[in-house]
């Protein structure tokens, strides 16, 4: 199976997936692509010999006179993305820490094929009436129903999802392998990985001092953590999975060997 990764930084869970004991022999990563010339990651696939495609995003909006942070004008750069890429052939598209949301034309050209990672749990839904809902082992057109009549959506979304699930109250972080759709962070779930534990006490009385800095900056030195030891994990299963052929997606929901997942998807151990 050829595989592509996306990256703005330091590219770790491509890093992770290239050096995994899988990669020549389930799958192989065959270029990068950033939109950041500056990354880090860039020099991870100099040394290594990958392919990498620096196509700065700012600097194309620029010379073509488009609003870099219009997601419509986003189509033209993802345009000449698939340009850029069309010759690598990849059956799958990694997103490794890629800050841009993808849109049109490559979410139809490669539909159901770009997995994202997020540094936290995916399978709790709030709204305007739920504070807190965790679906995970429903299936997902039952979530489904749930999330139209009580107007739910993934509670923690977004670059900060660590330190609100920290200071929410939630016992634990886990990273999420998930399809990229049109809706940020909304795709079905392929993989969660293990469970990194907060030290729920310490949150507590950190939150009743309104002491904020160390927080953040627990927060901030876990999702670094789990760069290594969750989101590389799910992403190097999920990709297996897929080189395997034993995942198909239909809908919104992840089969698995032929057998509907539930919304959370296949499961880590730790």
């Amino acid at each position: 199976m050829r595989v592509g990764f996306f990256f703005s930084g330091g590219a770790s869970s491509l890093k992770a997936a290239y050096q995994s004991e899988l990669h020549g022999r389930k799958y192989h990563i065959v270029f990068a692509l950033t939109d950041k010339p500056q990354a880090s990651g860039i020099k991870f696939c100099q040394k290594v010999g990958l392919p990498v495609i620096v196509l700065d995003y700012k600097k194309f909006c620029q010379e073509r006179n488009l609003n870099y942070r219009n997601l419509k004008d986003r189509f033209f750069y993802f345009e000449e993305v698939l340009k850029k890429i069309a010759d690598f052939k990849a059956d799958i598209i990694g997103l490794s820490g890629f800050m841009l949301i993808v849109t049109e034309p490559l979410l139809s050209t490669y539909k159901n094929r770009i997995f994202n990672i997020h540094p936290f749990r995916l399978d709790i839904l709030s709204g305007p009436q739920v504070e807190r809902l965790d679906v995970g082992d429903l299936m997902p057109e039952e979530v489904e129903k749930l999330a139209k009549l009580n107007q739910l959506q993934r509670k923690y979304k977004g670059e900060d999802a660590v330190y609100d699930g920290m200071i929410s109250g939630e016992p634990y972080a886990q990273s999420t392998l998930h399809i990229a759709t049109a809706l940020f962070d909304e795709g079905p779930i392929i993989v969660m990985s293990k469970k990194i534990y907060f030290e729920q006490q310490w949150v507590k009385r950190c939150l009743k001092m309104r002491n904020f800095k160390p927080l953040r900056t627990k927060a901030d030195a876990i999702q670094e953590q789990m760069k290594w030891e969750c989101d590389g994990p799910a992403f190097i299963k999920g990709l297996e999975l897929a080189a395997e052929k034993r995942i198909i997606i239909k809908n919104s929901t992840v089969f698995l060997d032929g057998i509907p997942l539930p919304y959370k998807g296949f499961q880590l151990e730790g």
